[in-house]
């Protein structure tokens, strides 16, 4: 970790070598703690540092850009000079206004100690209580647990200073019969938020309750989507279509319809970088402070989330959602309002239908709608007359998220922090849907 002092310093310096009418710097630092197991035991421990500089260069309207990890002063001064050369390559973008104006940023607490300076041992502790409870059902029990701080800082020529350090955890927890799979996954900037007995036994239940699992006939079911199915819904409407450049370009599910009336009143979506239930970091990668966006409010689609390019196009403001150091804007700390149901009484409400726990290896079908393919996975249930009956072989899909959150009927009271990646973290209750359409059934 470098701190505060240092990594500006570091930009400071960087800043110096520069010749350009405009310059940016992002720093990205991060040190990971990685313990994976499989087997039942722990078989690799990993301890990583990196830290990134991400240089963006600016000549009239044309804009290049450098990578290094090379802090040396002589690394430094050629990536400097490698972006001001690339800038001179590029052609002239008649939309871009130049790098943004400092904004002042707020400040988070996304730091935990414990977390930050958690040691091989701590984390073996945590994978060798997960592994024996997979042991007394007879399960193959891998995954991984890590822990670790990520850096952030931006300081441009343009007077833009920011610095933040956050904390990560994560537990990813896969068990495997002989004729079944469970899965579970707990993240959060604080370890002791986790709660790895509970996800041990999340894991180990799916596997042993879904043995020996009967098909079903494709078609359109209602369903009960756990939060990782929940999570993978909001995770493909950020991707394909939360950001104003998908918009821009009329390539988003949100082209044509917003504020229209596209997803039942119960489904309320924002964004907020700063909220701690999430993963937050207050500014984004122009050093941008991260704005609350309300992207859905009761069903109405209301706007998509902007850098400062996207801003400039269409005469408004930066929200703050330049992620990484290339691409599109993005709604990375995304929220769904819960509900008043429980878990039980989504699935007692239900007369015939399947009960999902995750989805597996969704890809985009088509923009409009939100149209996704993919399969269910590692937890797949029949429901009927209000109760779980017995395991069904996993389902192959193809589904407009749009329209599944048009037939949301109940919304769970209880929702669940899911950290994709270091960046990435929805926090999500349980649905109903009305109806979800599967097209067949995986071998």
């Amino acid at each position: 970790m470098l701190g505060r002092e240092k990594a500006l310093a570091l930009l400071d310096k960087a800043l110096a070598y520069s010749k350009a009418e405009q310059i940016d710097i992002y720093l990205n630092s991060q040190d990971l703690g990685l313990s994976r197991f499989a087997g039942g035991a722990i078989h690799q421990n990993v301890s990583h540092g990196n830290v990134v500089l991400n240089i963006r260069s600016v000549a009239g309207k044309r804009l290049g850009r450098a990578t290094t990890n090379d802090l040396s002063d002589a690394g430094i001064q050629k990536a400097v000079e490698s972006a001001h050369q690339n800038t001179l390559l590029m052609p002239a973008d008649e939309d871009f206004l130049g790098l943004p104006q400092p904004s002042e940023t707020s400040t988070v607490d996304s730091w935990d100690e414990a977390t930050a300076f958690c040691s091989p041992e701590t984390r073996a502790t945590i994978v060798r209580g997960v592994c024996l409870q997979g042991v007394e059902h007879n399960l193959n029990v891998s995954g991984a647990c890590r822990t670790g701080v990520q850096e952030i800082a931006v300081v441009s020529s343009r007077g833009t200073r920011a610095y933040h350090a956050g904390t990560f955890a994560g537990l990813i927890i896969n068990t495997m019969s002989e004729s079944s799979a469970g899965w579970a996954k707990g993240g959060g900037w604080r370890l002791s938020d986790l709660d790895t007995e509970a996800l041990g036994k999340e894991a180990v239940s799916k596997a042993v309750e879904g043995r020996n699992p009967v098909a079903v006939d494709p078609g359109r079911y209602p369903v009960v989507l756990d939060t990782y199915a929940v999570d993978d819904i909001l995770e493909a409407l950020s991707m394909y279509g939360m950001g104003a450049q998908a918009v821009q370009e009329g390539r988003s599910w949100m082209n044509d319809l917003i504020g229209q009336q596209a997803m039942n009143p119960a489904v309320t979506i924002w964004d907020d970088g700063s909220a701690i239930q999430g993963w937050p970091v207050p500014f984004d990668a122009e050093g941008m402070p991260r704005r609350r966006v309300e992207v859905i409010t009761a069903g109405v689609v209301n706007t998509p989330v902007h850098n400062s390019y996207t801003a400039g196009k269409d005469g408004t403001l930066s929200t703050g959602h330049q992620a990484y150091f290339t691409g599109a804007p993005i709604a990375s700390n995304l929220f769904l309002q819960e509900g008043d149901s429980s878990l039980k009484e989504l699935i007692g409400s239900t007369e015939r239908g399947i009960y999902i726990t995750r989805f597996f290896y969704t890809r985009l079908a088509h923009s409009k709608g939100c149209v996704m393919t993919g399969m269910t996975r590692d937890g797949t249930f029949m429901i009927e007359n209000g109760q779980i009956t017995h395991p069904v072989k996993d389902l192959r899909f193809t589904q407009s998220y749009v329209e599944a959150l048009a037939g949301v009927e109940l919304v769970g009271r209880d929702s669940k922090l899911i950290l994709n990646e270091v960046g990435f973290a929805t926090r999500v209750p349980a649905l109903k849907l009305s109806s979800f359409n599967f097209t067949g059934v995986t071998v």
